[in-house]
């Protein structure tokens, strides 16, 4: 990807943006613009029916003997293959309030944001059903899967409101998804996994189970990574509270060799599952999750 699209994906660029909706929009646009050829396209194959042509759709698509006969620009509009129900789940606990200084002003919760808007463009652009739930200790929002075009709206504006409250329950918040969806299709998880690991895993096998697929998306900021502090430090839980009083560098060496214990663990136990993973540092362009879902959801179609 050209470096000039991948600006456009950068979670600093799109923190100055003024809202979800121009966030959705120019990742998923800067996106597709740096993808030479393009391996997604054929999403939608078979020809359907028009609709209305909107500034910002691809010339390509316009029908000209539409054009020709009514003098209307209309689009052609495909069938998708197979008509997803997606369940974007976005942890907003407390600890997702975390932001480092390589990415000044964008929190992990920001990050998850951006991302889980242009996931919503794309989802509802190709005729997904699409559902959000926001949670902490417990479910603290959601809004129903729908596929027409103003439910992105409501999504985008519950995303703009988003606040971060709230220890993480992951586990009990999953099992909840699992006992209340109506339909089978797509859980996309994205979360720090602060939570207790084996918790997580159940109640991700319980999703399994229930026939849903299942990627996680792993958010978290390049200090959790790295540590990359000097100095003394003093660190505090955002959800407990606890605090801890070090230097940094000291410890840098153990610290980043029983993250990557936890980062194998985490792989290893969800690839078992058969459950996506992709690790996100939140000071990187949002390109590897965009591939991530599209390779997902074509597995799907």
């Amino acid at each position: 990807m050209a470096g000039a699209t991948r600006d456009y994906l950068d979670p600093i660029f799109l923190s100055k943006l003024a809202n979800m909706e121009l966030v959705a929009r120019c990742a998923i646009e800067g996106f597709f613009s740096g993808l030479h050829p393009s391996p997604f396209q054929g999403f939608s194959v078979e020809y359907s029916d028009h609709r209305e042509y909107y500034p910002g759709d691809e010339v390509k698509f316009v029908d000209w003997k539409v054009f020709a006969r009514t003098d209307r620009l209309c689009i052609k509009r495909f069938h998708q293959e197979t008509n997803t129900c997606v369940y974007l789940l976005l942890d907003v606990s407390k600890s997702m309030a975390f932001a480092g200084a390589a990415t000044p002003g964008v929190r992990k919760v920001d990050y998850a944001s951006f991302l889980a808007a242009a996931l919503s463009y794309l989802m509802l652009k190709q005729g997904d059903s699409t559902a959000l739930v926001q949670f902490a200790e417990r479910i603290k929002g959601q809004i129903p899967p729908a596929s027409k075009r103003t439910h992105l709206h409501a999504i985008l504006t519950a995303l703009q409101r988003a606040k971060v409250a709230g220890r993480t329950n992951l586990a009990g918040v999953l099992h909840t998804v699992a006992e209340t969806t109506k339909r089978r299709g797509l859980i996309v998880l994205i979360s720090d996994l602060l939570d207790d690991e084996g918790d997580i895993a159940r109640g991700l096998a319980h999703l399994k189970f229930l026939k849903h697929d299942v990627i996680v998306f792993h958010v978290l900021d390049h200090q959790e990574l790295e540590l990359d502090y000097e100095g003394l430090i003093e660190f505090e839980d955002m959800e407990s509270r606890d605090k801890l009083r070090t230097f940094p560098q000291s410890i840098r060496s153990r610290y980043q060799q029983r993250v990557g214990e936890f980062l194998d663990h985490v792989r290893k136990t969800l690839g078992k599952s058969d459950i996506d993973y992709c690790l996100l540092d939140t000071s990187e362009p949002l390109d590897r999750a965009l591939i991530a879902y599209l390779v997902k959801r074509r597995r799907l179609m």
